[in-house]
Formats: structure tokens, C-alpha cells, sequence
């Protein structure tokens, strides 16, 4: 009998150890606190989302959700540090189309294929903004500039490969005029130095462009999308096809990564409490102050993943185009 429960223990013990971890304790999950990464710096429109995605998914899974700012090395901190994680749903990495720039980038170290987007939540759309005291009235203003001193004047963006360098490498580039870019770890940085007279003009979400404009301190040029929007704040701004010129516009998504290999169990949970922070007064509240966001949830995870990996392909191009990937 002594013998039996022997074997019986042993082979228990064997079942335990090939079960993973993370799939024997999905039940309770989670038991510690998650952290959320994100690659930009506090201040920036993005770490504004990152922080209340954050607040609003912790308070659905009864653990907090802490946010991570890791934005050097162009997306490499933040995704480096997720991939050298265990794939237990306990380290989020932000979905967002820049890190589908930086994936492209000869100097990205982790395997892009390691990332699976759980869920895209939002689109951010974006304006170039100069300070009130500029030069520039019109965007029209900024493009004759840049054609009497080709390269001399500066725009402010976040980092190489982001969604916002190549906003405005798509912008100008169908404008026909050459301009000298200035890159920063984040939207809230590059518009403090354009306010401070340091940079000619800059791009950024509006959100944090807006109390600036309010208080009489910057003026928006151009809203970057397809068509104008008719909300608060930003309808009187002219989109790029009513001064003449059309191009794709790759819009900048905001969203979850989850490192692939995580108990399925545990993504369900983790897509099922980002569906209900999205419906919460205090995320509607969020989209009514900030009409450059638009909502786009999608928790189809091949779909949004393979999406992404068409990102990549379409920002390699451009890149590519711009000289700055052979």
C-alpha cells in the first residue's frame, strides 16, 4: 500500500510540474499586483491613457495595475522588459502603432513575434501646434517657410519610428518641402520646448496641446486625419486634403500587448476587465473631454495581432522611404 501512495504521489507530483504555473492558479488570478508599461514619459497624452486604463482595469480585477513610463531606446526599454517576464499576464506592455516603427528598427532587440495585441481600445489623432507668439498663423504659413529655408525649420515629435515622426514624415513628404526633426521620449516634452521658443512647431494629441490653446499660450495648424471633426475644440481645424494634398493617414492606436505563451484563462480575464473599464462613466467622462479620441475596441486577438504585423510591414515602407532604414 506504502508502494502505491508512493507512485500515486509521484505521479501527481510529475502532473504538477508539466501544468504550468500560471495555468494551476488562473482560477484566482491575479494574487499580486500587474504592471502596465509604457513606452513614453509622464506628462505625454499617451502616459495620461496609460494611467487611467490602468486605474480603471485594476479597479476590475480587484488588484492594482501599476504604470511603468520605459521610454528609451526607442520602444526597446518597455518591450525588453516585458519579454524578459514570465508569460503569466502579470506584465502588460502598450499597444501602440509607434511600436510597430519601432519593431522595424535595425536596433530593436526583442522578437516582434513575442507580442500578441489582446486588445486595441482607442485611436489618438494628432495636431501640429506652434506657441500663439509664432510666426506661423496658418499651416500654410509653416509649409512657405520650410520652402524659402528647406531643412532649417524645426518640428517637434517623439521618438525615431513613432507614430508621430512618421505623421510628419508622410505629411511633408506630400507636401514636397524638407524640415529638420527634433525627437523626444514623448508628446509632453516636445510641446514644452515649442511653448519655450526652443522648436518651431510641434506634433501632438491635442489633450494636452488644449489647456494651452485655452489659455491663449498655442495655436493649432492642422488636424492630422481624413476628414474634420466636428467637436469640441477642434472642428474650426483644417485637415490635410482641404490644402490640396491626399495620402494614407496610419492612425496611431492605443491598446494592450500580452507576451505570447499566457494562459488563455488569464487573457480572458484581463480582455473582460478592459471591455468593462471602457464602459465606465468615468472612461466616457475621459471621451468627452478629449475629442481626438476615438473609440475602437477590438478584443480579436489574431485579427488585431495580424493588423499589427501589417502596421510593421506598412512603417518599414516608410521608413524606408524616408532614408532611414536601407
Amino acid at each position: 500500500m506504502r508502494v502505491l501512495k508512493l507512485a500515486l504521489a509521484g505521479a501527481c507530483a510529475l502532473v504538477s510540474a508539466l501544468v504550468p504555473a500560471a495555468a494551476q492558479t488562473a482560477a484566482d488570478w491575479p494574487k499580486h499586483p500587474i504592471e502596465f508599461v509604457c513606452a513614453t514619459n509622464a506628462g505625454s497624452g499617451a502616459a495620461n491613457w496609460c494611467l487611467l486604463m490602468a486605474e480603471l482595469a485594476g479597479a476590475e480585477l480587484g488588484k492594482p495595475v501599476e504604470v511603468l513610463f520605459k521610454a528609451g531606446g526607442a520602444g526597446n526599454e518597455g518591450a525588453s522588459y516585458v519579454d524578459e517576464r514570465p508569460a503569466d499576464g502579470y506584465t502588460w506592455l502598450q499597444r501602440n502603432t509607434s511600436y510597430a516603427g519601432y519593431m522595424s528598427l535595425p536596433t530593436f532587440r526583442p522578437n516582434p513575434m513575442n507580442f500578441e495585441v489582446v486588445a486595441d481600445i482607442e485611436k489618438f489623432l494628432f495636431v501640429v501646434a506652434v506657441p500663439a507668439s509664432s510666426k506661423y498663423k496658418t499651416f500654410e504659413d509653416l509649409i512657405a517657410d520650410m520652402k524659402a529655408r528647406p531643412g532649417q525649420v524645426t518640428v517637434a515629435a517623439n521618438k525615431p519610428g513613432s507614430a508621430h515622426h512618421l505623421h510628419l514624415d508622410k505629411l511633408f513628404r506630400a507636401f514636397g518641402v524638407k524640415w529638420s526633426y527634433v525627437p523626444y521620449d514623448g508628446a509632453g516634452d516636445a510641446m514644452k520646448d515649442t511653448l519655450g521658443g526652443h522648436v518651431d512647431a510641434a506634433i501632438g494629441p491635442p489633450g494636452i496641446w488644449q489647456p494651452h490653446v485655452d489659455a491663449g499660450k498655442a495655436r493649432y495648424l492642422l488636424l492630422i486625419n481624413e476628414e474634420r471633426l466636428n467637436q469640441k475644440g477642434l472642428a474650426d481645424i483644417r485637415v490635410p486634403s482641404e490644402l490640396g494634398v491626399n495620402y494614407p493617414i496610419t492612425h496611431q492606436l492605443q491598446g494592450v500587448f500580452l507576451k505570447k505563451g499566457t494562459p488563455p484563462d488569464v487573457e480572458a480575464k484581463i480582455v473582460e476587465a478592459l471591455k468593462r473599464a471602457v464602459e465606465t462613466p468615468r472612461y466616457k467622462d475621459y471621451l468627452a473631454k478629449n475629442s481626438h479620441v476615438i473609440p475602437s475596441f477590438n478584443a480579436d486577438k489574431a485579427a488585431a495581432t495580424a493588423a499589427f504585423h501589417e502596421e510593421r510591414k506598412t512603417m518599414g515602407d516608410t521608413l524606408r522611404a524616408a532614408g532611414l532604414l536601407k
